[in-house]
């Protein structure tokens, strides 16, 4: 059986170049990510210890791979000084990425973290910040309901915040970071062979990008 295609499209607006490109591509979408400061190889490290994650493939992108069971993507973007940790949503996955996880990585890697994921289904946002392990900032709306707001940097209060989204949107671009807008059109498979690469992301945009799964 030949190679297949991978599901998996990366979509941004037109104008601005990928590299310049900061804050939230979109907040229409269903999404969960971890940001960390800092290049891919220490942040898969971190991770695959965390996880047990027993397969990583380095520097994948653009190279076949066999999937397997939670299949994971970190991934650095080039000139963004942020690696981003995306795991495609599978119904069969028992490993959910979380705040803990973001915490853990901080702490491990003495760097920023943050832990980002929003519900266009359930009208729902919510990010935390942390540095060295320790959560500095977080927040949390759900649309008509309620909005939750801590900081250590900053002297703020959730009644102040008029707009949640747009709050967000300048806290992640104040980070220097971006949270983009990746879709899955069906999930992955374990035991399939694939061209690890984003529909519509070019090679020379990615820094690099590893895979990581569990055999």
């Amino acid at each position: 059986m030949g190679s297949q295609i991978m599901p998996i499209y990366f979509l941004r607006g037109e104008g601005v170049p990928l590299a310049q490109r900061r804050g939230l591509e979109t907040i229409d979408r269903n999404s969960l990510f971890i940001l960390v400061q800092a290049p891919v190889e220490p942040v898969a490290q971190a991770l695959s210890t965390l996880r047990q994650m027993n397969v990583w493939m380095r520097d994948a992108y653009e190279r076949e791979i066999d999937i397997h069971n939670e299949s994971t993507f970190v991934f650095q973007l080039r000139g963004h000084p942020w690696s981003i940790v995306y795991k495609p949503y599978v119904r069969s996955e028992r490993v959910y990425l979380t705040e803990e996880d973001a915490r853990s990585i901080s702490e491990t890697l003495n760097t920023s973290a943050i832990y980002y994921t929003r519900s266009d289904t359930c009208g729902t946002l919510e990010y935390h910040l942390y540095r060295n392990g320790v959560c500095v900032e977080k927040l949390f709306f759900e649309e008509e309901v309620s909005l939750q707001f801590q900081s250590q940097l900053r002297s703020l209060e959730a009644k102040n915040i008029q707009d949640a989204y747009r709050f967000t949107m300048n806290f992640i671009r104040e980070q220097d970071a971006y949270v983009p807008n990746i879709v899955e059109v069906e999930d992955l498979k374990a035991g399939q062979r694939t061209t690890l690469r984003f529909e519509d992301l070019m090679p020379h945009e990615v820094e690099r990008m590893d895979y990581l799964a569990q055999q």
